[in-house]
């Protein structure tokens, strides 16, 4: 069961508890599960209120329906989280078994949810994507593979910086949790797996992201170019124009892009918008 959809489910129960202690999980959370697979995570989050399961794999849908069937808080989805509509977990319908709604505030809002998963090695950048988009929740507690747990928490300056950190560090704070052995999972991946927690900012860094976005992966599509080559190869520009940008913000045109701080992409992106560069 699972192997079409690239599973490798967690089988260390120790591990399961590690996670959902670093989660700071309260009784009035509400909780997306992502890619729940045999449950070895939910079993350790039904202390939350509110406890959404979003599961593609219809086998592991069924096992899950009979494990949890009797928890009133436990609302399971059969959907893929990339096409999944983040407004039904807003408590406007009733779930397969759930009979309560996520905590409301006194503005009618929601509480925002707390984010857990074993994400499939295939689809996390895809994943992460959809995450940053959605505004529903204030921390992710995250399984990745141990080399995009350190890309997602790399600085400036190294060699793991890149595309991927900056592009979620418009969104995000990102911290390294702990390593996994192979051997906590079934079947044991072929790569040494990690959990970082993402913490959603209050604001993102721009109210751009699109835009941002763009500049961010034209700076790193050819991430051993200077950052004035691969502005100016990626986003189609004369180098004299981008030559002037970069200087104007006091950006040495020779540097690599792996050298910048997050900030400098926000600007550079604010310049181009500025002189009328989509």
């Amino acid at each position: 069961m699972g192997a079409k959809y690239g599973q490798h489910f967690l089988v260390n129960s120790h591990a399961a508890e590690r996670i959902v202690a670093s989660m700071g999980l309260g009784a009035e959370d509400s909780v997306l599960e992502i890619g729940p697979g045999k449950g070895a995570l939910t079993a350790f989050l039904l202390k939350a209120h509110y406890l959404a399961i979003v599961e593609i794999d219809p086998d592991m849908v069924a096992l899950l329906q009979g494990r949890f069937k009797s928890f009133p808080q436990v609302n399971l989805f059969q959907a893929d989280i990339l096409r999944f509509d983040f407004s039904r977990l807003n408590g406007s319908i009733s779930g397969p078994s759930s009979t309560r709604q996520p905590i409301g505030r006194e503005d009618g809002t929601k509480k925002p949810f707390k984010v857990v998963g074993n994400l499939p090695y295939n689809l996390t950048s895809p994943i992460l994507r959809r995450l940053s988009d959605w505004k529903g929740w204030e921390t992710a507690t995250l399984m990745v593979q141990k080399e995009v747990a350190e890309r997602l928490c790399a600085a400036p300056a190294t060699s793991a910086y890149g595309a991927l950190t900056v592009g979620m560090g418009l969104t995000c704070q990102i911290g390294f949790v702990f390593e996994l052995s192979e051997k906590s999972f079934s079947p044991p991946p072929k790569v040494k797996s990690a959990v970082v927690k993402l913490i959603r900012r209050a604001s993102p860094l721009t109210s751009d992201i699109e835009g941002t976005q763009r500049v961010i992966q034209a700076a790193f599509q050819q991430r051993r170019k200077t950052i004035l080559n691969s502005l100016s190869h990626g986003l189609g520009l004369e180098k004299g124009q981008v030559e002037i940008f970069l200087k104007g913000l006091g950006i040495d045109p020779l540097i690599r892009p792996e050298r910048l701080p997050i900030q400098a992409f926000v600007q550079l992106n604010e310049v181009l918008s500025k002189n009328g560069i989509p």
